[in-house]
């Protein structure tokens, strides 16, 4: 749980160099995908949370629950007893990313219930994927991150230097690869300003 400004502060932040951080349990409203990080059913998707997003926020103003916050995050993961371990450096060329799984989520306040997701998803009337929406609770724990500036092509280059850092202070992937959009992005726009926060779930040995 969030318990403080400046904890809630940290956890969207990270440094140009990789880094050891520790996380409590989280809330989120997300929907869930399937394939391609890039295909248009996956903008879609993440079109349709940012604006349910904006109808949430709006039907909680003025209320105890109410929250500001509209930054993009994404869970990636495959079944790794299909595809078998999928390590932080080589993440996105390992497997087929037509076999990914993905979590598009927008951190929300632990208050908020699922009735009020369901309030919100009975009043919108042009959102096809309303009724999608859920909440989903994360306890990260203990994870590596590192900020990544620009294109999303460039974290091939990035993931094995946040996997040697992992390796050198002896720690092992164990749970989903973490992305935190700290600079909104549509389908098709400039990726040169970008700036994204890898984290990945992991575990001494």
């Amino acid at each position: 749980m969030i318990t403080n400004k400046n904890e809630y502060s940290n956890y969207f932040s990270a440094n140009e160099f990789p880094e050891i951080v520790k996380f409590a349990a989280a809330t989120y409203i997300s929907i869930m995908g399937h394939g391609y990080p890039g295909s248009s059913i996956f903008y879609q998707k993440k079109k349709a949370l940012s604006d349910f997003c904006i109808e949430l926020r709006r039907s909680l103003l003025n209320t105890p629950k109410a929250f500001d916050n509209d930054i993009i995050e994404i869970f990636y993961w495959f079944d790794e007893s299909s595809t078998g371990p999928v390590d932080i450096g080589s993440f996105y060329t390992t497997v087929d990313l037509e076999l990914l799984n993905y979590r598009i989520s927008i951190r929300i306040p632990e208050t908020i219930s699922d009735d009020d997701i369901q309030v919100v998803s009975k009043s919108v009337k042009n959102n096809a994927f309303a009724k999608m929406f859920e909440l989903y609770y994360y306890t990260a724990g203990d994870c590596v991150q590192v900020l990544h500036e620009g294109p999303f092509a460039g974290e091939l280059e990035t993931l094995p230097i946040l996997q040697k850092f992992a390796d050198d202070n002896h720690f092992v992937k164990i749970g989903m690869h973490h992305e935190i959009h700290l600079v909104h992005f549509e389908r098709g726009q400039n990726q040169d300003n970008l700036k994204t926060i890898l984290r990945d779930q992991v575990i001494k040995i």
